[in-house]
C-alpha cells in the first residue's frame, strides 16, 4: 500500500530535492572546468590529476545522493544531512585547487552549513558543521600542498566566522522552528480530539444530520442519516430528497416526505450566505410522536395523580363502610352480596389507583447484586401461595444456579408479578415458563405462555399506557415494566415464536 506522506515530510523533501539539483549542478560545475583546463583563462593554478579524481568523485557522489533519495523517499532527510556532511571536504577542496580562497569561492560552504542548520534542527550538530569546516579551510591547503597565494589570516577568520555566524542563525532558527511545531502539533491534537468528539456527538444525536454542497453531494453525514437516506459521505442525496430541498428553498411545500416506506420530517439550514456548505436535519416522524407522546404522558401522569391521591380517602371510607355493613347482622343476604360487591369494585379501583400512582412515579434504580435462582424459586412459592394455584403453572428454567444480576430488587420483583400474571391470565392453558439464558455479553429472560398470535395493531399496542384487551386490566402494567427495565438499563421487548409468546427482557453484564 503506497505511504500518505505529511506535509511537513513533503516540505523537507522538495527542500531536499532542491539541494540535491543545487549539489549535482555544482559537481558538473567543479569537473568541467578541471577537464576542460579552464586554468589558463580564469587563472586557477591545481594539480591536475588530484582535481579530477576528487571532481570526478564528487559528482558520482552528487549522483548516487540523487538517486538514492528518489528511491528511499520516506528517509529523504537522513539521505540529505549525509550529503550535506560529505559536502564540506568535497566543496572545500575543490575550491582549494581551484584558488577558491583568493577568488571569495571559499563562501560556498555557507550554502551547506545553512542547508544543514535547516535539516537538522539540533544545536550541537549545527555548530559541529561551521568547527569541521573551519577546521578544513585550515587543514586541507597543507593535506593538497596547496598555496593560498598569500592570504592573509584576516581572509580565514572572516570565513570563519561567517561559518559561525550562519550556524547560530541556523540554531536560533531551528528553535524557532521546533518551538512552533512543538505549538502546531498541539494545536492539531486539540483539533483532532475535538474533530472526533464532535464525530461522537453527532452520531449519537438521534436526528440524521448532513452537510451537502451545491451539486447535494453529502460532504458530512452522521450514522442515522446514512441509515435513513442509505448513502455514506460523498454520495448524492436521493432524487426525491433533492426535489424536496429546492422546494423548501422555494417556500413551495412542507417539510415532511416518505422515504424508502419512512415517514420523515426535514429542516434545511445554509451555513452563511458566502458559503456553497447546506445542512440538512431529519427527524423521523415516528420519533416526533413518540416525544409528543412521552409529553402527553408526563401532563397525564401528573393529573392522573392528583386525581388518584383525591379518590384514595373517599374509596377508603367506602370500603370499610361496606366492611362494616358486611359483619352486621341486621341485614339481610342479599345485601351482604351488595356489600361484597362493593368492596371487590372498590379493591380494582385501589389497583388502579396504585398502577397509576406508579406510572407517574420515577423508577430511579438502586441496583443490587440478586442471585437469579434463588429469587426466582421465592418468587414462585409466594405467588403461587397468593394466587392460590398449583406450583407446576410456573416452570423456571436456569443451568446455572450461581447466576447473579445486578438490578434493582423491588423493580424485579415488581416486574416477576406484572409479567408472570400477564402470563397466566391471557395464556391458553394458563400457565408460564421462566427461561433464563446466559449469554456472552447479556442476559436474556424470558416469559413464555402458549396462545394464537396477537393482531398487528394488537402487537404494536402492547406497550402503550391504558392500552389492554383484558376487562379487567388497566393497560399500564407493561408499560410499567418497561419502563423500570430502562431505570435498570435493560430492555424489554414482545416476540412470537413456536406459537408461544414471549416478552423478553435483555440485561447487560
Amino acid at each position: 500500500m503506497k505511504r500518505k506522506y505529511n506535509e511537513r515530510e513533503m516540505t523537507e523533501y522538495k527542500s531536499i530535492r532542491y539541494l540535491n539539483l543545487f549539489r549535482l549542478l555544482l559537481s558538473f560545475f567543479f569537473f568541467s572546468i578541471i577537464f576542460n583546463r579552464f586554468s589558463s583563462i580564469t587563472g586557477f593554478i591545481y594539480n591536475a590529476n588530484l582535481g579530477k579524481l576528487i571532481a570526478s568523485i564528487y559528482l558520482l557522489f552528487a549522483i548516487v545522493f540523487w538517486v538514492a533519495s528518489v528511491l528511499y523517499k520516506k528517509n529523504s532527510s537522513t539521505i540529505g544531512l549525509l550529503a550535506l556532511a560529505f559536502d564540506l571536504p568535497f566543496i572545500i577542496s575543490l575550491s582549494l585547487l581551484l584558488n577558491g580562497v583568493d577568488k571569495g569561492w571559499a563562501i560556498l560552504p555557507v550554502i551547506t552549513i545553512g542547508s544543514f542548520s535547516i535539516l537538522s534542527r539540533k544545536p550541537f550538530a549545527i555548530i559541529a558543521m561551521p568547527i569541521v569546516a573551519i577546521f578544513l579551510l585550515i587543514s586541507m591547503p597543507i593535506m593538497l600542498d596547496v598555496d593560498l597565494n598569500g592570504a592573509s589570516s584576516s581572509t580565514l577568520m572572516i570565513y570563519a566566522l561567517t561559518y559561525i555566524a550562519v550556524a547560530l542563525v541556523g540554531i536560533r532558527q531551528s528553535q524557532n522552528y521546533n518551538q512552533f511545531l512543538l505549538l502546531t502539533q498541539v494545536q492539531k491534537k486539540k483539533i483532532v480530539n475535538l474533530s472526533k468528539i464532535n464525530e461522537l456527538v453527532i452520531d449519537h444525536i438521534q436526528s440524521g444530520i448532513v452537510a451537502f454542497n451545491q451539486d447535494y453531494k453529502a460532504i458530512l453525514i452522521n450514522k442515522k442519516a446514512k441509515e435513513l437516506l442509505k448513502i455514506n459521505e460523498d454520495s448524492q442525496l436521493p432524487k426525491i430528497l433533492i426535489k424536496k430541498i429546492i422546494a423548501i428553498a422555494g417556500f413551495k411545500d412542507s417539510n415532511s416526505l416518505s422515504l424508502f416506506g419512512e415517514d420523515i420530517f426535514i429542516n434545511l439550514t445554509k451555513l452563511d450566505d458566502n458559503s456553497k456548505l447546506s445542512l440538512l436535519f431529519i427527524e423521523q416522524q415516528n420519533l416526533i410522536d413518540q416525544k409528543s407522546q412521552r409529553a402527553n404522558l408526563v401532563n397525564l401522569g401528573q393529573l392522573s395523580s392528583t386525581i388518584a391521591h383525591e379518590l384514595r380517602n373517599p374509596l377508603a371510607a367506602i370500603y370499610s363502610a361496606s366492611l362494616l355493613l358486611n359483619e352486621s347482622e341486621e341485614i339481610s343476604g342479599e345485601d351482604k352480596s351488595i356489600t361484597e360487591i362493593i368492596a371487590k369494585q372498590v379493591e380494582r379501583s385501589n389497583k388502579i389507583i396504585e398502577d397509576i400512582l406508579l406510572m407517574a412515579k420515577p423508577h430511579v434504580a438502586n441496583k443490587t447484586s440478586i442471585n437469579i435462582f434463588e429469587k426466582f424459586n421465592t418468587f414462585k412459592t409466594n405467588y403461587c401461595q397468593q394466587r392460590d394455584i398449583n406450583e407446576d403453572n410456573v416452570i423456571i428454567k436456569i443451568n446455572d444456579n450461581n447466576l447473579s444480576i445486578e438490578f434493582d430488587t423491588a423493580h424485579l420483583s415488581q416486574l416477576l408479578w406484572n409479567l408472570t400474571e400477564n402470563a397466566i391470565k391471557h395464556g391458553a392453558d394458563e400457565k408460564v415458563t421462566l427461561v433464563v439464558n446466559n449469554q456472552a455479553r447479556s442476559i436474556l429472560i424470558d416469559f413464555r405462555n402458549k396462545g394464537d398470535k396477537l393482531e398487528p395493531i394488537v402487537e404494536e399496542s402492547l406497550f402503550t399506557p391504558f392500552f389492554t384487551t383484558h376487562t379487567q386490566g388497566t393497560g399500564l402494567g407493561l408499560y410499567i415494566c418497561r419502563e423500570m427495565c430502562r431505570s435498570n438499563r435493560a430492555k424489554l421487548e414482545y416476540l412470537y415464536q413456536d406459537f408461544q409468546h414471549i416478552f423478553r427482557i435483555h440485561i447487560q453484564k
